[in-house]
Parts: structure tokens; sequence; C-alpha cells
């Protein structure tokens, strides 16, 4: 945003969704459907994308943006650990979660610990059949599903006590020590933990449903800068085509764990022999087929850290009510939105 007050912008650069609305509000970044216009060749292949990256990229019926390093939320668990309590599988629903995670609980060893992120609040308050904003961009998240999502947390926390919280990616240091018995991430969190070279049997799993199937992308997207030179945004239009080209794709996904964006890349031989080699990675990108984003709007950004500093810090690290937090929560981002 520094660039664009000193106008010394890039030519292209990694943005956020609420960044994105910003940036083309100012005219600030030129809309990727002005190259695809005239590029039919590539204007064919948008079909094979999958439709939530078009819509993650998409502002005011505008396709301002394409995707960059993406990534879908998963759960990553201890096989062994599973295998030595009797359980052959990771659970497929929220309700089934919690009696596995009471079983997985003995001694020292908790079924999980988890950081306080808005990104697990909103995965289970959609799980519930919830979501963050209505049709109006009103925040509807102290609804019934709302309140259910957060006191899960909660109940793992303090009724049931089978998980305990960390702060940063300290969730995934002790699940690698094998104190915990799964933790949830996202497909990168797969090579990171690989990197590690775990000493047990690592599984990988879609995220459980409840209502609804529902998963979230993570990650950013791609942009091209009005004020750049028209050499240079040939030059960004032609990176962008090879980046996205499927051999491309499968390439970067199998290298770092992001997620391919086209259907395409997932059909090629390499990624078909990865799918073989590790077990629920088919599996986990399958979610790309039913996922979501988070609101594509830019008072969102300053929303979700209300929504975290509000609602989620006091009802998860302080106990507090859960009614009462969502409520203080949903005023202030209601705020933020109208600033917008």
């Amino acid at each position: 945003m520094a660039s664009i007050l000193a106008r010394k912008t890039p030519t292209i650069a990694q943005v956020y969704e609420s960044w994105t609305t910003s940036l083309a509000r100012s005219g600030a970044i030129q809309p990727i459907e002005d190259f695809v216009k005239k590029d039919s060749a590539f204007k064919n292949q948008l079909e094979d994308f999958f439709p939530v990256f078009i819509r993650d990229n998409t502002y005011d019926s505008v396709l301002y943006t394409l995707p960059f390093n993406k990534s879908v939320t998963a759960y990553f668990y201890n096989v062994d650990m599973f295998k030595k309590k009797g359980i052959d599988r990771f659970p497929e629903t929220y309700t089934e979660l919690i009696e596995v995670s009471r079983k997985l609980t003995s001694g020292d060893t908790l079924a999980t610990a988890f950081s306080v992120t808005v990104g697990m609040f909103e995965q289970l308050l959609y799980a519930f059949g919830g979501r963050l904003l209505d049709e109006n961009r009103n925040p509807v998240f102290d609804s019934e599903a709302g309140i259910k999502a957060l006191k899960y947390l909660q109940d793992m926390l303090y009724k049931y006590h089978v998980a305990h919280l960390t702060t940063g990616y300290q969730h995934q240091d002790e699940f690698l020590a094998g104190r915990v018995a799964y933790v949830m991430g996202t497909s990168v969190s797969y090579a990171f933990i690989m990197r590690q070279k775990p000493t047990f049997t690592l599984g990988m799993a879609p995220m459980p449903h409840e209502v609804r199937k529902v998963c979230f992308i993570m990650g950013t997207n791609i942009a091209i800068f009005r004020r750049a030179r028209e050499k240079e945004k040939r030059a960004a239009w032609t990176f962008i085509k090879w980046f996205t080209s499927p051999e491309i794709q499968a390439r970067w996904a199998l290298a770092t764990g992001y997620v391919p964006v086209r259907r395409s890349a997932v059909n090629l031989p390499e990624v078909q022999k990865r799918f073989k080699e590790v077990p629920g990675l088919e599996d986990v990108w399958a979610q790309l087929d039913y996922a979501i984003t988070e609101p594509v709007l830019p008072g969102w950004y300053i929303g979700r850290k209300l929504l975290s500093q509000l609602s989620l810090e006091p009802a998860l690290r302080g106990g507090m009510d859960v009614e009462e937090v969502l409520r203080r929560g949903k005023l202030e981002v209601a705020r933020a939105l109208k600033q917008d």
C-alpha cells in the first residue's frame, strides 16, 4: 500500500483478497480480465480452473487477479497413536471427533492442540450451518451455529480436557514430538511436517463435516499493477500463463504442498503417482470441489482481527461466555465493515 501512495508500484505482486478490493477500487491494479480478453487461447482455459478460484479472484463481476500460492485446510494425525486406541481412520464428523478425542487423551498425552485462529472457528461455523456475513454483508457469526462452533472449541479445552492452547505453530511442534495425536493445518503443512522427519506414520484427512461439508482456501493471488510499462505488463502476463499451466502447477504443488489451481493438473501422471504414495492427499485436494473463501471485502481484514480479539480470545483463553463475546465481536465487526 505504501508503494501506491509513493506512486512506485511493482509490476506484479502477491495480494490477499481484502487487498484486491481496495486496489481495484483505487484503480491501482489492472484487471486480469483485460489480458484474458485479448488472449483467446487462455480464455478457453479458464474453465479448467477450479470454480472457487475464479470466484475468489472476481470482484464486482470482474476477474482482477489469478490464484498463486493456494492451500486448503486439512487435519494431520499420528496413525500409530490412533491404531493403539483401536481407531482405524480419522473422524468424518465433528461429533465423532469429540468421541475419538476422548479416547486419544490419556495421561500426559492430549488429543490435540491449537492456536486461537479465525480459521478454525469459521471452519466449524460453516460446518454447523452458519456463516460469517449475510447477503447484505452484515456479520451473523453470533447465530446458533456460531455459538455452537465456539462452544465446541471451548468444550474441548475446559469440559472434555482433550486439548490445550498454543501460540503460533507450537501445536505442530507438539504433534511432531508425539505429545498430541492430531492437529489442524493446511495442505502446505504436509511438506513442513515431512521435512522434520516424523518418527511415526503420518496420516492426513479432509475436514470433518456436520450439517455441511466445507473447506476454506488460504493463500494469496497474483495481480498486475496498472502503472507498470506495457512491456512489463506483457512479461507479467506471460509469467502468469506459464505459472498457471497444468504442468507447472503439478510441479509446484508436488514440491510445495500448495494445491494445483487447475483440474487438468490433478490428472497428470506424476500427481496420480503421488496420490498412491501419500494416503489421504487425494481426499484433501478433492475438497476443492466444495471449497469456499473468506469475505472478499477490504473491511474484513480488520473485521477478522476484531473477531479474534473480542470474541475468540476471551472465550478460549479467558473462558468467557460464548454468546456474550460473540455479540460484542459482532457489534465491532459491523462498525468496521460500515467504514469500508
